[in-house]
């Protein structure tokens, strides 16, 4: 899915430990994810294939933008299910494991659907038509994988909720593996991860610019755009991507960091217990449930993008840790994985 860069690298870990079983695996993606992949895994194939190329709005109707939007998303679908069951008879495959593209099915594998988003938040119209639309892809699959845990405080909240016979916790999903060491002196104050679909992306990134140079301080930027190059803009280092050994690096020599509210984003800092401040896309019903689920049950901090400001000084504690890896193995078994 190429919904933001947290759904490539969310796949990481069930890549490396379906290699270390012994399976030869495959990746499939745009351009953006072959990068990602290749920067972790030297010796896997990868086979290019379109992403949904999705445009958020400048304001906040991100749902009537992605209404106007459908009919490229079911052409897609379409188009993707076409070419899923084409590389499937070439290839000889016996799973694909798709991340939330519904039509990346095949009727020559095991089909697995990796999604936190089975209980959709939204309107109480829009709501009904995409239960039914988002259950209906759904079903087709022989299993879900919903990355988190079935606890009251677990990290998606009602999102995650469901009773589809097909779907199962699977555990946290992240590329990293322990908390963040301690450091008592940081290269920077705050450090901003930057993800998601235009414009919306370069909206905050400006905004973030705006008050990073208010400060009398050293701040970094990861753009979330991968193959551009590394700039210096004052005292802000700008990174437009970094594999996951350096991200990691300056995350653990950055104070505070600022990222959207997105699910992966919120596995990440689960895993890596990082104080950070969340800003939700205006109008992203997910990201503005999650931030609002998070401000309540982590206390952190959550702010408006349209009133984003760093003036007050505050503490932004972690979002709770949940890292069940047994859960994951659990489901690798059932699957006959």
């Amino acid at each position: 899915m190429d919904w933001g860069l947290g759904h490539v690298s969310r796949t990481i870990p069930i890549i490396k430990k379906l290699v270390n079983r012994g399976h030869k695996v495959i990746t499939c993606g745009n351009t953006d994810a072959k990068t990602i992949y290749e920067e972790e895994f030297k010796n896997l194939e990868h086979i290019e294939f379109k992403g949904y190329n999705p445009k958020y709005s400048k304001s906040n109707n991100q749902g009537v933008v992605m209404i106007k939007q459908s009919p490229k998303f079911f052409k897609l679908i379409k188009q993707e299910q076409e070419f899923a069951n084409k590389i499937a008879r070439k290839l000889k495959l016996d799973y694909i494991i798709s991340d939330n593209r519904f039509g990346f099915r095949s009727k020559l594998t095991t089909n697995i659907f990796i999604s936190h988003q089975i209980n959709i938040q939204a309107p109480p119209l829009i709501k009904q038509i995409m239960h039914a639309i988002n259950y209906g892809y759904i079903k087709k699959f022989n299993h879900c994988w919903i990355p988190d845990v079935e606890n009251k405080e677990n990290l998606a909240g009602k999102l995650s909720t469901t009773k589809l016979k097909n779907c199962q916790y699977i555990g946290t999903l992240s590329r990293f593996e322990k908390p963040c060491k301690e450091k008592s002196n940081w290269t920077y104050k705050y450090l901003g991860i930057l993800s998601g679909p235009e414009p919306q992306r370069s909206i905050l990134e400006k905004k973030i610019i705006r008050e990073f140079n208010r400060l009398d301080t050293k701040c970094a930027i990861i753009q979330g755009t991968p193959n551009k190059k590394n700039k210096k803009l004052n005292k802000i280092d700008i990174f437009p991507h970094l594999k996951s050994s350096d991200f990691l690096k300056t995350i653990e020599k950055s104070e505070t960091i600022i990222c959207r509210s997105g699910y992966s984003s919120i596995m990440d800092l689960s895993i890596l217990q990082k104080q950070a401040i969340l800003v939700p896309t205006p109008g992203q019903t997910e990201q503005e449930y999650l931030g609002k689920y998070h401000n309540k049950i982590s206390k952190i901090e959550t702010l408006s993008q349209n009133k984003f400001s760093l003036k007050e000084e505050k503490n932004h504690f972690p979002i709770i840790k949940i890292n069940n890896k047994k859960l994951m193995i659990e489901s690798l078994n059932k699957c006959g994985l």
